[in-house]
């Protein structure tokens, strides 16, 4: 499924990528359901997933660039249990000047049953000026290819 959204002034086409995660023991709390801090984990592995083979980690390096989360928000729907298998979708939802945020999904497999949605924005980082840079050229291709 593709999400159309305008971005910088053009009708940007975002493909969405989608992963599946196992509930294993280390995720659950006292209550025996994951974590609340243990689904920042997943969303960012279905964010790894979502650019996996896609981003030139040596272009990051070499430029001393990172990607560094600067907000997380994370709405919690139904509580995910020891082996169940989730479905975690993620695609582009904005990309501003200088960040861009996800929208992530969590979803039982075989099911609608959404667990949790989460909006996360993060900026590319001048690792050496430890500012944020401008989203354009080779790193918006990139990010929304």
């Amino acid at each position: 499924m593709k999400v159309i959204l305008k971005t910088k002034n053009k009708l940007r086409n975002y493909r969405e990528s989608q992963i599946e995660i196992k509930v294993r023991g280390y995720h659950l709390d006292v209550y025996q359901h994951v974590n609340n801090a243990r689904y920042l984990e997943l969303l960012e592995e279905g964010r790894w997933a979502h650019y996996e083979g896609r981003l030139e980690s040596d272009f990051f390096t070499q430029n001393k660039l990172g990607m560094v989360v600067v907000n997380n928000n994370i709405n919690y729907h139904y509580p995910a249990t020891l082996g169940e298998v989730l479905i975690v979708k993620t695609k582009i939802e904005h990309v501003g000047n200088k960040s861009v945020r996800f929208r992530q999904q969590l979803f039982l497999k075989g099911s609608d049953k959404l667990v949790i949605d989460a909006s996360v924005t993060f900026v590319i980082l001048d690792m050496k000026a430890t500012k944020s840079v401008l989203i354009e050229g080779k790193i918006l291709e990139m990010l929304v290819s």
